[in-house]
This record gives structure tokens, C-alpha cells and sequence, in this order.
């Protein structure tokens, strides 16, 4: 049975990354050298999993510095949250590719953060049909639509945004020292100072840049691809696709601000998806063959009667009322 030393993870796999982070930590004392031979020479296993770790190491020296940095500065991601005495087995980890490693490779693919205390941390929670707008230390304004889950972590040199879910225009303060990231999934966006809106429903990421300019990179962080969006730009990725660019309507997209979705040319479907986020009592489609419609339109995202009367008067539809409130929509005979 494999073993591991005193004040060390259990898991083999997590102790060769305690024992690696130490190793290059710079402050490896003579004691715990002893230790780590012992771990070492405790069970094959030990000794294996240590040596993939130094492979992989001698492997990232080839990485250019940015990619690095960005790994490192990519925030904890939800599956990682709580696991304190990880992140305390780690804080001696000081240099940059070692954390890195023990980061990105370890842990198989999922990000850690510096493991730096932030100074200031903060997560908004926005209900279905509720809008919120919370105002941070430096200045900067998150605005966040329905449905949206974010985490705020402010540390002295950078400052982050995890998106897990929904939708959030970013207004940030500039402040080059001190760049702005927020990461949704496997997408991360990069600025000093602008106003951009970042949505994800689930793998899907669009970002959308109403002023200034940003960043966008998606992919591993082994293989990123990155983009540059100025004013008028939007980016959109979903798993295992390439990162599209593409110029359009941020007004449009953003909307939502102002109480207003706006459909430009739009599938039935998609429209009911949409509205359905704001609405305590959804819409169906009844019928498959209404999927192929389609129409424009700028609606209240709060109105749901006067869209179901556009949608009567523009397609041949039948509403039909549900007890719940609700509707649902069919192809009319």
C-alpha cells in the first residue's frame, strides 16, 4: 500500500505534487529531504508518479513564459472549491513553471489559481428574472442579467472573475498594473479597462466589446487560441470549436440592460430559449415544425403577453394557455 509522509496528501498523485512543489520552493529544508526520500522509497508507485512529475516539469521549460502566466492566473474553478488543505500544501510552491506543473498537469487539466489569499473576495447569485449590479473597491461595475453565478477575487496584481453560469457586462476601472481576467470555462478574457459582456450557457461563451478593447483566448492552455476584440467585435466558443471573431450589434447583444432582447432574423426556437430565461412562466413549442420559423422583433424581456401577440400576428400560430400560466405554442391547421 502506497504511503505517504506526515503532513502530505494521501493520494500518491497529490503527495508527488506536495513533495515537487516543495522540492522547488526554495525553502526545502533538511528535514523534510529526509522525508521525501522516505516517501520516495516507501512504494514503486511514490517514486513513479514523482519522476511523470519531473518529466512533465522539464516539458513546460519550453513554454513561453505568457502561457505560464496565464495558467497560473486562470481562477479555481467550482469542482476545485472547499478543498482547503489542498491550496495550504501548495502555498510553498514559488516557482512560476513548478506551480504550473502541479497545477495544470497533476490535477489533470483542472486550473488552480497562484494560491494567493485575494484581498478581496465577493459571489453575486442572480435568480431567474432577477438583475443585479454590484459596484467593486477599484471602481468597477459588474451588471449581471438573469440566472448568473459569478465570483469576484481581487489579489494585488491582477483581478478575477469566475463566471460559472449566465450573463455580466464588465465596466472596469483601467489600471495596467493590474489587469482584469474573467474565465468562463475553458474561456478567458483579458483587459485593463473597457466595457465588454461576457455570456456562458454551459460550454458556450460569447464575449461582445462595447468600448476599449480585450483579450480572448479559449482552448487548453497547451493550445490556446487567442483574439484581439476592439469596440463593435464579438467572440463566440463552444467545446471543441475553434474560436470565431466576427463584428455585430453589441447594442443588440447587451440589450438586456434596458429591459430589451431584440431578435434580428431569428428561429422560432431560439427566441422562446431566450424570452424563457426572464419569464416566471415559460413558453413551449408544441410542435417541431415550428422550429423553422423565424422573425424580428425588440421586446420587454419582462412582457411576455405582447410577445405572444407579435408572434400570433406575424406567424401562423395557435397559443394555447396552460394551467400553470404558461403557453404553449402549435403550428395553426
Amino acid at each position: 500500500m502506497t504511503t505517504a509522509p506526515s503532513h502530505s496528501p494521501d493520494a500518491v498523485r497529490d503527495a508527488a505534487a506536495y513533495w515537487f512543489a516543495r522540492v522547488h520552493s526554495g525553502k526545502f529544508t533538511a528535514a523534510e529531504r529526509e522525508r521525501f526520500e522516505q516517501w520516495r522509497r516507501a512504494d514503486s508507485g511514490n517514486e513513479r508518479e514523482y519522476r511523470a512529475l519531473d518529466e512533465i516539469w522539464q516539458a513546460t521549460r519550453l513554454l513561453p513564459e505568457d502561457d505560464l502566466r496565464e495558467l497560473l492566473e486562470a481562477p479555481e474553478p467550482a469542482s476545485a472549491r472547499g478543498r482547503n488543505a489542498r491550496r495550504q500544501w501548495l502555498i510553498g510552491a514559488s516557482a512560476v513553471c513548478g506551480v504550473a506543473v502541479v497545477g495544470g498537469a497533476l490535477t489533470h487539466g483542472r486550473i488552480l489559481d497562484m494560491l494567493e489569499t485575494p484581498l478581496h473576495e465577493a459571489r453575486y447569485v442572480t435568480a431567474r428574472g432577477e438583475q443585479r449590479s454590484e459596484r467593486q473597491p477599484d471602481g468597477s461595475v459588474i451588471q449581471m442579467n438573469v440566472s448568473t453565478d459569478l465570483v469576484v477575487r481581487y489579489y494585488a496584481k491582477r483581478r478575477s472573475v469566475e463566471l460559472a453560469s449566465g450573463e455580466a457586462t464588465f465596466e472596469v476601472a483601467g489600471n495596467a498594473e493590474r489587469p482584469f481576467f474573467v474565465e468562463a470555462g475553458s474561456v478567458s478574457v483579458r483587459v485593463t479597462g473597457t466595457v465588454f459582456n461576457v455570456r456562458r450557457d454551459e460550454e458556450r461563451v460569447a464575449v461582445a466589446v462595447q468600448s476599449g478593447s480585450v483579450e480572448v483566448s479559449s482552448g487548453r492552455w497547451w493550445n490556446r487560441e487567442r483574439a484581439m476584440l476592439t469596440a463593435g467585435m464579438m467572440a463566440r466558443s463552444q467545446a471543441d470549436r475553434t474560436l470565431s471573431v466576427e463584428t455585430g450589434d453589441v447594442s443588440a447583444v447587451t440589450a438586456w440592460r434596458q429591459g430589451k432582447v431584440v431578435f434580428q432574423d431569428q428561429p422560432l426556437e431560439d427566441m422562446v430559449r431566450e424570452m424563457n430565461r426572464y419569464l416566471s412562466r415559460p413558453i413551449h413549442l408544441a410542435d417541431s415544425k415550428l422550429k423553422r420559423l423565424r422573425m424580428a422583433g425588440v421586446f420587454g424581456i419582462e412582457d411576455g403577453e405582447a410577445f405572444l401577440q407579435a408572434l400570433q400576428n406575424s406567424l401562423p400560430i395557435t397559443v394555447q394557455r396552460r394551467p400553470d400560466g404558461g403557453a404553449d405554442l402549435s403550428l395553426q391547421r
